[in-house]
């Protein structure tokens, strides 16, 4: 051990205790993961009402295990002692893994998320406050020490002030990006600790800059809620919902890292198939318009509901349901067993049980009619007796008396065959598709609202993006699905996401809570997501939500953000706050123009083959639109970045500038930033913003003889 600090023995020599503390440990839950798995093994074969408390019992034991294995590389990063008021001084180890001794139940390592890590995340030395189950504990924070272990073996020591607090944070954002987002445990801010401890009993909304981290706090926050409320809440009554398959890819490690598996992840769109099956139409993408922003507002669902309303009245059809001289339903009554007696039910199940009573009522209906002709066949015997003297014509007209009441039976009982499915054909079709094609037509002669074009839209067979949440609204209305048991719902990148969207999964979810994190700024479908976090917490929650604002850009360096503000600051967002990038320097963004697609590629060569010398392991060029980056992809030979594979690999890529939301890379290069490809307004604006602050540490931007007013410089 080389290391130049005045308790270098002392912490190696805790060190060298705790490290053997983990190994006995590990020795007890090996043992106990032994038991666990033959205990499953055992109800497997012989115990099949046991097998749920045997799985969940092996799995708790496989993850203490798992932590274990991973606390005896590092099993803690920081060092705090702490003065209770009116008590003598403790000491904490903080670390991603809790250790406890089992024999005694002492903590050896307290875990990140316990209450007491809030000594190191939210405080600096001198007085210090922080909360705990039992109350609030206030004192003195004497020391924050960082330590760096790594393989069991101590490399750094160093006392944390300010200044070298900031030195360490800056020494870990400075390193190159991998395969997937990565934990920030060791370098959690108390900006960010606020959200990853928030009360799970509360909706929060979190608008944070651009490489504020929001992502990553969303699953430290997962994290988070499943160790302090363990004993309600388990990873699969949880759901993260993302952007797209590929970002599911990107953050898909950071969970398992913390030691959280099986946390439900989805997209909307799959998330909402899985959920309705055959009834939710393929969707297709629409161009940007008024309908799409009107489709998603809670006007639209507003109205919808009261179309609704007025559907459910009128579903019950008119007339009589009648077999024969059998009155089955007079309309009265099936207004009332449908819409009184059924009510708590949807109506694809109310129109089940219409359709039960009405089988039963048919077969007593069906079995009157038949003694209605065998009564009304004897009638006519008995008269045919009284009036006609016996003989060869009495017994002719006898037979045909009764042949035809026997044909008139036959008939009865085909006819009831196939009456139960003529009666409910009367009933409105509770296709989510026809049902909104049938709202679309009820708006088309509103002034104002897109109800004819949408319509139109529908009965080409062509719903799009934006119809998903009132199709999914319509069919949480009418067909009875499987209880969703979901305490908590994550969503990323929310500003994507439309209030009814928003108010849909609320009352598929009404028992959850939410946390929704994006950026208004980066909301590049605005024109169908949220322009104002308020059509949120006040329209979807009522009030019933908290907005918490993350302005500390972590992600880039400041010459980088400098120059993405820039391009914000042209256009900027209602209640977008000022953005303030960590103090992390590096090489000025390169600006160079190019004549035509030769210098464009050479240009575009000579920087990645630079980055790549410099160690840049994950590259970006971001072109415009689908086109230009197909155009470029096929150029220069780098793969398109495909938002529909379920796997991320850091690499060499070409994506257009939509699909770049969410993820980082070490360097990214804008293909051409000229006015024509990025226009002086607000939606380009938003879309540049997003492609600049992708990179870590390096940007060029490229462009076609003039740049862009969006970046308005003096070069030439």
């Amino acid at each position: 051990m080389d290391i130049r600090h005045p308790a270098a023995r002392e912490e190696q020599a805790h060190l060298e205790s705790t490290l053997s503390v983990v190994a006995q440990e590990r020795r007890v839950a090996a043992g106990e993961l032994d038991r666990a798995q033959r205990n499953l093994d055992t109800a497997r074969r012989f115990d099949p009402d046991a097998l749920p408390l045997r799985e969940m019992l092996f799995a708790r034991a496989r993850q203490l295990s798992h932590q274990l294995d991973m606390a005896q590389k590092r099993p803690y990063f920081t060092r705090v002692d702490f003065i209770p008021r009116g008590g003598e001084m403790e000491t904490h180890y903080i670390g991603r893994w809790g250790v406890i001794r089992s024999g005694t139940l002492e903590v050896e390592v307290s875990d990140w998320r316990s209450p007491v890590a809030n000594l190191y995340y939210s405080g600096q030395v001198g007085p210090m406050r922080y909360e705990t189950p039992e109350g609030r504990v206030e004192g003195e924070l004497t020391l924050k020490r960082q330590l760096t272990v790594e393989d069991g073996v101590l490399k750094a020591i160093f006392d944390t002030g300010v200044a070298s607090q900031d030195a360490y944070l800056q020494s870990v954002l400075g390193e190159m990006t991998g395969d997937r987002l990565r934990d920030i445990v060791t370098t959690i801010q108390a900006e960010q600790n606020f959200v990853i401890r928030y009360p799970l009993s509360r909706n929060l909304v979190v608008q944070g800059a651009a490489g504020s981290g929001k992502t990553t706090i969303a699953l430290h926050r997962i994290a988070y809620l499943l160790y302090a409320f363990s004993s309600r809440l388990t990873p699969q009554r949880l759901l993260i919902l993302a952007p797209n398959p590929l970002f599911l890819g990107f953050i898909s490690g950071v969970l398992p890292d913390l030691g959280v598996e099986d946390v439900r992840e989805s997209t909307f769109i799959r998330f909402l198939s899985e959920r309705m099956g055959a009834a939710l139409p393929r969707l297709k993408d629409a161009p940007e318009s008024p309908e799409g922003g009107w489709k998603g507002s809670m006007d639209c669902v507003k109205r919808l509901d009261a179309y609704l309303d007025g559907f459910e009245d009128r579903f019950p059809p008119e007339g009589i349901f009648k077999f024969g001289p059998a009155l089955l339903f007079d309309h009265a009554q099936a207004r009332a067993f449908l819409l009184e007696a059924e009510k708590p039910f949807p109506l694809d199940r109310r129109k089940k049980e219409f359709e039960k009573e009405l089988t039963r009522r048919l077969k007593d209906g069906l079995q009157k009619t038949l003694s209605w002709l065998d009564d009304e066949c004897d009638r006519r015997s008995d008269l045919l007796e009284r009036m006609t003297p016996p003989g060869q014509e009495r017994a002719q007209r006898m037979r045909s008396l009764f042949t035809s009441r026997d044909l008139r039976k036959a008939e009865a009982k085909e006819k009831a065959r196939t009456y139960v499915k003529s009666a409910m054909a009367r009933f409105p079709s509770l296709s989510p598709a026809l049902v909104l094609t049938g709202f679309w037509e009820s708006l088309k002669d509103e002034p104002g609202l897109p109800g004819e074009a949408a319509r139109q839209s529908l009965s080409l067979g062509k719903p799009t993006r934006e119809d998903a949440a009132l199709l999914g609204l319509i069919d949480l209305r009418h067909t009875e699905r499987p209880r969703l048991d979901i305490s908590h719902v994550v969503i990323d990148e929310a500003q994507d996401f439309s209030a009814a969207e928003f108010e849909l999964l609320r009352r598929m979810m009404p028992q959850a809570t939410f946390t929704a994190v994006g950026d208004l700024m980066q909301g590049i479908r605005s024109w169908r997501g949220i322009a104002d976090w308020r059509e949120v917490t006040d329209g979807v929650f009522h009030g019933d939500c908290v907005t918490h604002h993350l302005e500390v850009s972590y992600r880039n360096t400041v010459e980088i953000m400098e120059t993405a503000l820039t391009c914000a600051r042209r256009h900027p967002v209602p209640g977008q706050g000022q953005v303030r990038p960590v103090l992390r320097h590096g090489p000025a963004p390169l600006f160079a123009s190019f004549l035509g697609p030769e210098e464009q590629d050479a240009a575009i060569l000579s920087a990645a083959q630079r980055w790549h010398e410099e160690g840049m392991g994950s590259i970006a060029l971001v072109a415009r639109d689908e086109k230009e980056a197909k155009a470029l992809s096929k150029r220069l030979g780098w793969p398109l970045l495909d938002l529909d594979q379920d796997t991320y690999a850091a690499g060499l890529w070409v994506t257009e500038a939509a699909h770049v939301k969410g993820f980082e890379f070490d360097a990214v290069m804008i293909s051409d930033a000229s006015p024509a490809r990025y226009a002086d307004d607000a939606r380009d604006a938003r879309l540049l913003f997003v492609a600049l602050t992708r990179p870590l540490h390096r940007l060029a931007v490229l462009y076609h003889g003039q740049l862009t007013p969006l970046l308005s410089r003096n070069d030439s």
